[in-house]
This record gives structure tokens, C-alpha cells and sequence, in this order.
């Protein structure tokens, strides 16, 4: 998962991906009001008795979510060891997008005018995910030479992809281990590009025995989806 910027290495043979890992959201017990990893700061819990699970209920972990990154499939159609330069950044960024999906779907990348190969030099890239176009800037990076074997890059989305049975996957992780605690989602569109931690429009409950509800905007950065407490 990407926590700085991805550097890359383009060879002539094979583009190599240098991307940092970082820790999954961990599953939470208890108050959802306790959990780590909310994007905001706690606000007193709901006490809304008849407030009612959303449309889409989130009853245990989703299948389909892999744990990290690399348990993702790499992408159909990988250059073979003759490929151009472009090629090879068009795949890697295939990959990229993929390992902040976590969940398997059909990619596509084009840099429609190129990569230019100079130090500094950034270029405009478009990957997309089961149709979802998500813009990234890959900029050569500054210890570049012309003629070098090895092309240091990198890589930066200028949005996010959010994908719903990831968030389905992270809530459930996030507040799922509480006892007699309902969960739900309001239904979303299977995966969507959104400005990164910014408010996405979307929310997800938490219901507790007695009624007691909460409710969490759902956000996304580098880490994933995020859930901030809407107050009331």
C-alpha cells in the first residue's frame, strides 16, 4: 500500500516496482468510538432508537479483498523483454492501481503523449479500473542521465479509487468485532475516482444493542478507506 509517492525502475528488459508496504487496518473490538484509523476525531455515539441498518448490510469480511498488494494477480499482458520504455510504465501503473484496489478487476493505462526520459521531466498517464479513470503524473527522477540503463521514476495518482467491497471489507474490520453490533452501508457504485480525503458522499452505520446508531462518512487516501464519526 502507498504511503509516499511509488518509485519505479524501468529497464530495457522488465519495468521493476519499488512500492512500500505499510501495515493493513487492524480489526477493532468494542466503541466503535475507541477505533484507530477514523479520519476524524470522535463524537458522542447516536442515540437515535429507531434509526435503521442502510441498504447494504455488511455481515463479515468480503472474499474478495486480498490482504496487501502483493497477494494481488499481476495484469494480463505483461511487455515482453523487447518492450519501449512506455509500454513498461503503462503495465507498472496497472499494477499500481491494482495493489491500492485489492480487488481483482479489469485495467487499462496509456500515456497518450509518452514518457519523456529526461530528468525531472513529468508526463500525464491515465489507468483505468473496470472503467474508472484514475490520472497519474509520472515524473523521471532528478539522478537521471541520458543513456542510462536504468530509468528511476515516479509514480503519484492525482485521484483516489474507491471500490465498495473494499470499504465493505475495511468497516467490517474497523468495527466489526463488537458484540451484537449491526453494520451497514449506503449502497455505492462498485468503484468510483475521489479526491483523496475528501468527503465522498458516502455513508456507513454502526448500530448498537438497544438501538444506539452511529454514523461515518466514508473518505479515501493513500492507506485506504477511511471512516470519520458524523456528528450531530
Amino acid at each position: 500500500m502507498r504511503r509516499i509517492p511509488r518509485l519505479f525502475l524501468g529497464v530495457t528488459a522488465a519495468a521493476l516496482l519499488t512500492a512500500g508496504c505499510g501495515p493493513e487496518d487492524e480489526a477493532a473490538t468494542g466503541d466503535p468510538a475507541d477505533k484507530p484509523g477514523a479520519a476524524s476525531s470522535p463524537a458522542p455515539a447516536r442515540s437515535t432508537a429507531d434509526a435503521g441498518p442502510l441498504a447494504v448490510r455488511i455481515t463479515g469480511p468480503q472474499e474478495g479483498v486480498a490482504t496487501s498488494g502483493s497477494d494481488m494477480k499481476d495484469p494480463p499482458g505483461r511487455p515482453g523483454s523487447g518492450a519501449d520504455f512506455v509500454s513498461q510504465v503503462e503495465y507498472a501503473l496497472q499494477g499500481d492501481l491494482l495493489s491500492d484496489a485489492l480487488v481483482e478487476g479489469r485495467t487499462t493505462a496509456v500515456c497518450p503523449d509518452g514518457v519523456t526520459r529526461r530528468a525531472n521531466a513529468s508526463s500525464a498517464c491515465t489507468v483505468t479500473y473496470e472503467g474508472v479513470e484514475i490520472p497519474y503524473t509520472v515524473t523521471i527522477g532528478e539522478s537521471y542521465e541520458d543513456g542510462d540503463i536504468l530509468t528511476p521514476y515516479r509514480a503519484e495518482p492525482k485521484k483516489r479509487l474507491l471500490v465498495a467491497e473494499r470499504v465493505h471489507h475495511a468497516f467490517w474490520e474497523q468495527f466489526g468485532g463488537a458484540a451484537g453490533m449491526t453494520l451497514s452501508c449506503e449502497k455505492m457504485p462498485a468503484a468510483e475516482a475521489v479526491d483523496d480525503g475528501a468527503p465522498t458522499g458516502h455513508v456507513c452505520r454502526t448500530i448498537r444493542e438497544g438501538g444506539r446508531a452511529a454514523d461515518y462518512e466514508v473518505t479515501a487516501d493513500s492507506s485506504g478507506p477511511r471512516f470519520g464519526r458524523v456528528r450531530d
